[in-house]
């Protein structure tokens, strides 16, 4: 009998602590209700299962990837494909990276965060592509673009207490569909070479 409750009482120790990383933050339940959120370190809690804690990687830059994927499948056109100001059709991929401030609010306040984050991102960035002509969304307007979507994603993120800052947003492959258009992309890019190699050889 002392031996069982001599195990017992060890197991209870044991479970009355548990480590925070030092690139996390820990929110912990009591009885299923947020209690409190505790950072780094060697840190306590009520054992049985009366409090449970789960930990928030809060200084982690996590990337979430539009249009493909590293792993499994490739490609994810349903995400990529979009229709341009000038009626075109092109595939746009892009990466949004950010991180996590307000473990609370990420864990609490929006039940599909995934869903929620690919959601909003993919609807900004029709918005804005679907405002411009297919060469412009390829060439001059791809820095606006980030930054507008970086902006304006922020802003709605904020509205629904998602808990998180956007780090950065950043256009990957803009791919212009075949024929004509694709032409006249290549020769707005060949212009744009000579241009700057004639300006360099001026300089010279």
């Amino acid at each position: 009998i002392w031996i069982v409750i001599a195990v017992v009482a060890i197991l209870l120790v044991l479970s009355s602590f548990f480590v925070v990383d030092q690139t996390e933050q820990a929110v912990v339940l009591r009885f299923g209700r947020y209690h409190r959120t505790v950072g780094p370190g060697l840190q306590t809690k009520i054992p049985l299962g009366i409090e449970m804690n789960y930990n928030v990687p809060t200084q982690v830059v996590q990337t979430m990837t539009f249009g493909y994927r590293t792993q499994g499948p490739s490609l994810y056109s349903n995400e990529s494909l979009m229709l341009t100001g000038d009626l075109n059709i092109i595939d746009v991929q892009w990466i949004v990276q950010y991180k996590i401030e307000n473990p609370y609010d990420w864990m609490f306040k929006v039940e599909s965060r995934e869903t929620t984050l690919r959601d909003i991102s993919q609807s900004i960035m029709n918005q804005l592509v679907g405002d411009l002509p297919i060469l412009s969304v390829m060439t001059s307007q791809r820095t606006r673009i980030e930054v507008e979507t970086q902006e304006m994603m922020q802003k709605i993120f904020d509205q629904y207490g998602l808990g998180i800052r956007i780090v950065t947003v950043k256009l990957q492959n803009i791919v212009p569909p075949v024929g004509s258009v694709q032409d006249a992309f290549e020769d707005v890019n060949k212009a744009i070479q000579d241009m700057n190699r004639l300006i360099n050889e001026g300089k010279q």
